[in-house]
């Protein structure tokens, strides 16, 4: 490989542009196989949010198929979790795309994350590369999701355990998809989902990897303002996303391409969902990491809504980013359950969990709780009793000596001991003025270990399913 050329671009962002983005165009000319991108900037602090006082500029890179909104050419964004990227035809960095290196105007993105009151200087050089052996190529083939069926993999009682949300070297953790997938299995999942951060590359990998796992591809929309979990293979969703309306747009495309989406942890740090006005969310992460950790307030956010007769999907996620290091954030914690019947495939849950047929735990062994009214379980719709009595069923294992909760829209509706890792409680509801009925196990210190999505109460004479 020789040298072609180097381009530096040099420049200063101040405070107003906090939390905006600039994109800075460069042509590659024709012959080139391989770019590399180093930068630097004043003032560099951490990308925590309760980090103040200094600069923290994210990195990503447009090739010329388009930059503008919904940015066809995109090819990558490493966030501020590198200095450095190359792509190149048949390798890229981790949380960039390997392909063709076309000529024409490309574009470095610089995500303004923070910008300090005294500015930030920041400075960019783009080396071109050239490897007369390398051959004409195309972008690699990512994982799908796959709908055929896997009778092998059926389990006895229907229900499937797993992880929604985590990531890998490809955004900011610090292990491969490979050493994720392979701590999953010695969890005992039974599926997985890694949604690195506003990209697609490791779902490269992650369509190579010989698993057990029934393995779901996703993405992380990951904006300034709110992130957001894509389920699917509906292609890159644009994650510059400065306003409600630019919000609702990304949405609506994510909708449209067949994606199954979440609102993640509506919290503090979070960061917190700027936009409650926007509508398409099929589920909202309620449980996101330890409990203790803001997640009461994510759970209140997704009740409000339930309240109001909505219904979302409540999912949890152990956003899980390290292995390799001692975190509060560890894979599993917490694990949603997923109830599937019939021969399973990552499609098939998919398409169960849009039902809310779901419980979320504390971990892969935590808690198990399943809701029952007749034959209706946890995300289904009944018709309201008449007299406004429901006779419910509460199964619950492993949670000897917790307190079980049911909740209606005015609180707390029902609350008993758990005496066994293999107890029921079958008590009758007063429910004539409540949407919802769902369920939870609390500890001692007010902890919740377990929740169900609701049963939800139609005024309507006909039982039907959440869709």
């Amino acid at each position: 490989m020789s040298d072609v050329r180097s381009i530096l671009i040099e420049g200063r962002a101040g405070p107003e542009q906090t939390l905006s983005y600039l994109h800075l165009p460069f042509e590659v000319p024709s012959g080139v196989t391989r770019i590399e991108v180093a930068y630097s900037y004043s003032d560099s602090i951490g990308s925590d949010p309760q980090l103040t006082g200094g600069n923290t500029v994210d990195l990503g890179l447009f090739d010329p198929r388009g930059v503008d909104f919904p940015g066809a050419g995109f090819r990558g964004w490493s966030g501020s979790a590198r200095s450095s990227a190359f792509v190149a035809q048949d390798s890229a960095t981790p949380s960039y795309m390997p392909g063709p290196i076309q000529p024409g105007t490309w574009h470095i993105l610089l995500g303004l994350y923070k910008v300090a009151q005294r500015g930030c200087d920041y400075r960019v050089n783009i080396t071109f590369g050239v490897d007369e052996t390398a051959a004409n190529v195309d972008f690699p083939p990512m994982l799908s999701l796959d709908d055929t069926p896997q009778p092998e993999k059926r389990s006895a009682n229907g229900w499937y355990r797993g992880d929604l949300h985590c990531h890998t070297v490809n955004s900011d953790g610090d292990s491969t998809p490979d050493e994720i997938i392979a701590h999953a299995e010695s969890l005992g999942f039974n599926y997985l989902a890694i949604t690195d951060h506003n990209v697609l590359s490791h779902q490269i990998a992650m369509r190579q990897s010989k698993t057990p796992l029934m393995l779901v591809p996703g993405m992380e929309v990951t904006t300034y303002r709110g992130h957001w979990n894509v389920w699917g293979e509906g292609g890159w969703i644009d994650f510059r996303i400065l306003s409600e309306d630019r919000m609702q747009q990304a949405v609506n495309t994510a909708l449209e391409r067949g994606y199954f989406i979440s609102c993640n942890h509506p919290k503090p740090f979070g960061p917190d969902w700027e936009f409650p006005a926007v509508q398409g969310f099929h589920c909202i992460e309620v449980w996101n990491g330890p409990w203790q950790v803001f997640n009461p307030t994510a759970l209140a956010y997704w009740e409000d809504r339930l309240r109001r007769g909505e219904r979302h999907v409540a999912v949890g996620g152990s956003d899980t980013h390290f292995l390799k290091r001692e975190h509060h954030a560890k894979l599993g914690q917490p694990t949603t359950w997923i109830y599937c019947p019939g021969d399973p495939s990552p499609a098939a849950l998919i398409n169960a969990l849009r039902t809310g047929h779901a419980f979320v735990t504390e971990a892969p062994d935590g808690p198990q709780i399943h809701l029952k009214a007749s034959d209706a379980m946890m995300g289904d719709a009944i018709q309201r009793p008449p007299d406004g009595q429901l006779d419910v069923t509460a199964h619950v294992m492993n949670a000897n000596g917790a307190t079980l909760q049911l909740i209606g829209a005015s609180g707390c509706v029902f609350s008993d001991c758990v005496a066994g890792d293999d107890w029921q409680a079958e008590p009758t509801l007063q429910v004539g003025d409540t949407p919802y009925v769902r369920a939870q196990l609390v500890s001692t210190d007010g902890s919740v270990r377990a929740l169900t999505n609701p049963i939800y109460l139609d005024a309507t004479s006909e039982t039907a399913a959440v869709a």
